[in-house]
């Protein structure tokens, strides 16, 4: 099986050990499904929401091939692990998040992901427009990254 946004061989054998953990009992308290997604270079965030049945689509280089692929990788999700899921996740409305920062630049993406999963999970309503400028704290947050990171595998 080939899976979208393929970026080098191992990617379905990675794709295959991260979904062999998914099954019904893993599902039954949680609230979300977060998967990101790699395609042609470009990091997006697709959060599904348990309870509303929606998945919810991040995409600092908003483009409708990156919502496209966003719906074969549940197809494909869904494929994979039939059964596991409470209800058929495929049928789920795909909203992309209006309003989010945006990047300016080739190659930010990455964090733009990560910061978008960190509002996320923490489940608060989010002004997105006074956080347009996320852009010009770039520096700022790679260095919370990487200090994160390295107090992580101190650990």
């Amino acid at each position: 099986m080939e899976y979208p946004g393929k970026a080098n061989r191992g990617y379905k054998q990675n794709f295959e050990m991260f979904i062999q953990h998914i099954n019904r009992d893993s599902f039954r308290d949680s609230k979300l499904i977060v998967q990101l997604i790699y395609f042609k270079g470009h990091w997006v965030l697709i959060i599904g929401r348990l309870k509303d049945k929606v998945w919810k689509l991040y995409d600092s280089l908003p483009n409708p091939e990156h919502k496209a692929i966003c719906s074969e990788v549940i197809k494909q999700i869904h494929e994979d692990k039939a059964g596991a899921f409470p209800s058929d996740i495929t049928t789920w409305k795909l909203q992309t998040v209006l309003g989010v920062p945006t990047q300016l630049n080739e190659y930010d993406c990455g964090i733009f992901v990560c910061k978008y999963m960190e509002r996320a999970i923490l489940r608060q309503k989010t002004d997105w427009a006074s956080l347009k400028d996320w852009q010009k704290y770039m520096p700022k947050f790679r260095a919370e990254l990487r200090y994160a990171l390295c107090l992580t595998t101190k650990m």
